[in-house]
C-alpha cells in the first residue's frame, strides 16, 4: 500500500546525510574502474561485505561477463535483501567500476564496449526553477519542477501559472514538467489534465514510485505523455510498466537502477514496446553521457543544473566530463568512462 498521508510531501523529498559512494575494482592485470552511486550509509556494507566478496574471483573479460555478474549479484540479493534500493544503488556502483575498468583495459570508451554512437551527439534538456539563466547557456530543451509544496487547487493553480510563465518566455520550446513523485493520484490526475493543453513533451513522477494503481488511473484520465522510472530499481518496474502501457518515457538512472547493465537492458525494454528512452541526468556525469550517446532507444538527455551558476559544478558532475554546447553533448573519447581522477584523488575525496 502507498501513503497517501498529509507528510508524503515532505516525505519524499527529506534526504538523508549519508554522502556518495566512489566504488573501485581492480582486474586481474592491476586495471581499475570507477564507479558511483548515494546513500552511503547503508549501502558500502552492501558492496564491501557481501557483493564484492561475491564476485571477487569471477574472470571480466567482456560486457558479457559483466552482464552475467550483474545476473548473479541481482539473483542473491534478490534472495537475501530485496530488489530494490539498497542492493540496487551496490549493484550500479559495481557494474559501473566493471564497465569503466573493461574500457580502461582495452584503451576504449564504454560507448565503443556497447557498440558504438548511436546519435551524432546527444540532445540535451536543462532542468532548473530558472528557465532564463538555462536559456542565457544555450540550451533550447527545458524541464521545470512542479510546485511541490502546495496541494490542492492552489497547487494546482501554481503548477499551470510556472508552465504558464516558462511558455510566456520560451515560446513553443521544447518543455516538460517534474512532479517530484510527491502527489496522490487524484491530485496528479488533476494536474495533467490541467497541463494538457501547454503542449508538454512529457510529465514525469508525478505519482509515488510505487503506485502502480495510481499509474493506471493516470493513464485512463489523461492524454498528455507520463515518463517515469528514475526512482524505479532494477528490471522489473520497467517490464512491468512497458507490458501495462501506462508509462510513454522511461527514466532510468544508471547510478541507481542497477548501473549499465540494467540501463542497456531497459533500453531494449523501451524498443520492443515502443518508448522512448530518457536517461536521467544522462548529461550530470559520465556514465549517463556515454550511455545515452551509446543507446538508439534514448531520445534526448538531461542535464540537472538547479542552482549551479556553471555547468561544470551541476549536480554530480564528473571530472574531464564533456559539457553541453548550444544545447548538444558528445561524450570524449579517452578509456573507460573517462574519468579523470586517480586512485589517490579518490583516497583523498573519500576523507
Amino acid at each position: 500500500m502507498v501513503s497517501t498521508g498529509s507528510g508524503r510531501g515532505a516525505a519524499t523529498r527529506f534526504e538523508p546525510s549519508w554522502g556518495e559512494v566512489a566504488c573501485v575494482v581492480t582486474l586481474d592485470d592491476g586495471t581499475w574502474g570507477l564507479g558511483l552511486t548515494a546513500h552511503a550509509g547503508p549501502v558500502v556494507p552492501v558492496i564491501n561485505d557481501y557483493l564484492g566478496p561475491l564476485i571477487e574471483q569471477e574472470v571480466v573479460e567482456s560486457v558479457a561477463d559483466i552482464g552475467e555478474l550483474w545476473d548473479l549479484m541481482s539473483t542473491v540479493g534478490a534472495a537475501h535483501l530485496g530488489t530494490g534500493g539498497v542492493v540496487s544503488y551496490a549493484i550500479s556502483a559495481i557494474d559501473l567500476a566493471l564497465y569503466d575498468a573493461l574500457g580502461r583495459q582495452r584503451g576504449l570508451p564504454v560507448y565503443e564496449l556497447l557498440g558504438g554512437p548511436a546519435h551524432d551527439s546527444i540532445d540535451c534538456y536543462a532542468t532548473s526553477s530558472d528557465i532564463a539563466k538555462l536559456a542565457d547557456l544555450g540550451f533550447a530543451r527545458f524541464k521545470i519542477p512542479c510546485p511541490w509544496s502546495v496541494s490542492g487547487p492552489a497547487g494546482i493553480a501554481a503548477a499551470v501559472d510556472a508552465v504558464e510563465d516558462a511558455r510566456s518566455l520560451l515560446g513553443d520550446a521544447d518543455l516538460m514538467v517534474d512532479g517530484w513523485a510527491v502527489m496522490d493520484t487524484a491530485h496528479a490526475a488533476a494536474l495533467c489534465c490541467a497541463l494538457e493543453s501547454y503542449d508538454l513533451r512529457f510529465v514525469e513522477d508525478v505519482v509515488h514510485p510505487d503506485d502502480i494503481d495510481g499509474y493506471a488511473t493516470l493513464r485512463s484520465a489523461t492524454g498528455i505523455r507520463l515518463a517515469a522510472g528514475e526512482r524505479w530499481f532494477g528490471l522489473h518496474p520497467f517490464a512491468h510498466h512497458a507490458a501495462l502501457g501506462t508509462v510513454d518515457v522511461l527514466q532510468p538512472d544508471a547510478l541507481w537502477v542497477g548501473g549499465a547493465t540494467a540501463t542497456v537492458r531497459i533500453a531494449e525494454l523501451a524498443r520492443q514496446h515502443g518508448l522512448d528512452l530518457a536517461i536521467h541526468c544522462a548529461v550530470n556525469d559520465a556514465f549517463g553521457q556515454h550511455l545515452a550517446f551509446a543507446l538508439p532507444e534514448n531520445v534526448v538527455g538531461e542535464m540537472y543544473v538547479g542552482g549551479a551558476r556553471k555547468l561544470a559544478d551541476s549536480y554530480r558532475s564528473t571530472p574531464g566530463m564533456a559539457l553541453p554546447v548550444e544545447g548538444r553533448v558528445v561524450p570524449t573519447d579517452a578509456p573507460g568512462f573517462g574519468i579523470e581522477i586517480t586512485l589517490d584523488g579518490i583516497e583523498n575525496a573519500s576523507r
